[in-house]
């Protein structure tokens, strides 16, 4: 996880999401147990107070519904790629958004919504001028435990060709949270 972003300590900033807010809470000690980010100082807080989830820091902010197809996993890539590029994204970064969000889409299209064409997936891209972006990816389907898939790393997987999705985006991004039960994927990114 990359450095500097941390939970926190008043969750009433994260006036957005206040009515969940002990679901929040646990969520995001599991957050700390799994990340090492941490709200009272150590791996990767943040000394200055943001909070990737605080959307008044974007100033673009574009909303857009796909179908639930493989074939629409391009058309939302290209929308949040558009913002990444109006904040000033490098070609380096954009490489790794584009990696994570496909892994993202595709795993919304295939694994949430089962490639059902009447179901949709709804993509939130906000970007600020501080060189940030925050994407939110949503299915329509029953969600998922992602603490109950294997990691990828372990000997019995090595060999596969698939189930390296979550393990691509939790390394090429800086936060990736779990909501909805699964179903709404929250990814964030920085860059100089």
């Amino acid at each position: 996880m990359g450095a500097g972003y941390g939970i926190p300590a008043p969750l009433s900033k994260c006036g957005w999401i206040h009515r969940r807010t002990r679901r929040y809470a646990i969520r995001t000690d599991r957050v700390h147990r799994e990340t090492g980010l941490s709200e009272s100082g150590g791996g990767g807080t943040n000394t200055n107070g943001f909070w990737p989830l605080d959307r008044s820091a974007y100033s673009i902010r574009r909303r857009a519904n796909f179908p639930g197809t493989r074939q629409s996993i391009t058309a939302a890539v290209e929308v949040v790629l558009e913002v990444a590029r109006r904040c000033g994204c490098s070609s380096d970064h954009e490489v790794d958004l584009e990696i994570a969000l496909r892994e993202a889409l595709s795993n919304a299209v295939i694994h949430g919504n089962e490639e059902d064409e009447s179901k949709s997936i709804f993509v939130r891209c906000y970007g600020g001028a501080g060189k940030m972006l925050l994407i939110l990816v949503r299915d329509e389907g029953a969600g998922f435990e992602p603490s109950d898939v294997p990691d990828p790393r372990s000997t019995d997987r090595l060999q596969l060709d698939h189930g390296r999705g979550l393990f691509l985006m939790r390394e090429l991004m800086d936060h990736v949270e779990y909501r909805r039960r699964g179903s709404e994927v929250l990814l964030f990114k920085r860059w100089s």
